[in-house]
């Protein structure tokens, strides 16, 4: 174990991490987008605020803090989608450059994958939080002493639960014909 969680009880550990690999695979998108707004947020209120300090008077460095954490925040959620883009984008580069297509073909390969990357990034990263949750929910399992058998099975099952759970379309509830005292055909 590392020397951070040396003094925390092991049972504990094992506990967080069942939960965070729930959380990854019931609510991986969400959680993803949370943790990217926060974490690109913090650096905007940083970069917000060095600015507010430089040219604003101090009382008016709070505005500048919070003005910068919800630009970085809402910029490090759109910039998810092309984050993931990229990442499929150049994948695809590296397979075509692989099969020997040429640099040009696989460039264009590329590129079209990372159109295709952008368009789907919200299934894509419900569908990579949740296997990550399933391999993580595997390691937990497995050292809770289940086979690995049983735990790919258990694994497997909630993770396909969990992403069935992601990407269900939304439920809406839908109001009933006569609604609000208006009068039917029949009346």
């Amino acid at each position: 174990m590392a020397p951070v969680t040396a003094h925390v009880p092991a049972p504990l550990v094992l506990v967080a991490l069942l939960g965070i690999s729930l959380v990854l695979i019931f609510a991986g998108r969400t959680a993803a987008k949370v943790v990217a707004f926060l974490a690109v947020g913090l650096v905007g209120a940083a970069f917000g605020g060095t600015l507010a300090a430089q040219y604003l008077p101090p009382y008016w460095s709070m505005i500048g803090l919070l003005l910068g954490f919800v630009v970085g925040g809402i910029l490090g959620v759109a910039l998810l989608a092309l984050g993931i883009g990229l990442l499929v984008g150049y994948v695809a580069y590296l397979m075509a450059l692989g099969f020997a297509l040429g640099p040009t073909i696989s460039l264009l390969v590329g590129v079209a994958f990372f159109i295709v990357g952008v368009v789907l990034s919200g299934k894509i990263l419900t569908l990579a939080t949740a296997v990550f949750g399933g391999v993580l929910l595997f390691d937990v399992l497995t050292r809770y002493g289940f086979g690995p058998t049983m735990a790919i099975v258990v694994a497997g099952a909630i993770t396909l639960i969990g992403l069935w759970v992601q990407l269900a379309p939304q439920r809406r509830l839908t109001q009933p014909a006569n609604v609000g005292g208006q009068p039917s055909a029949s009346s």
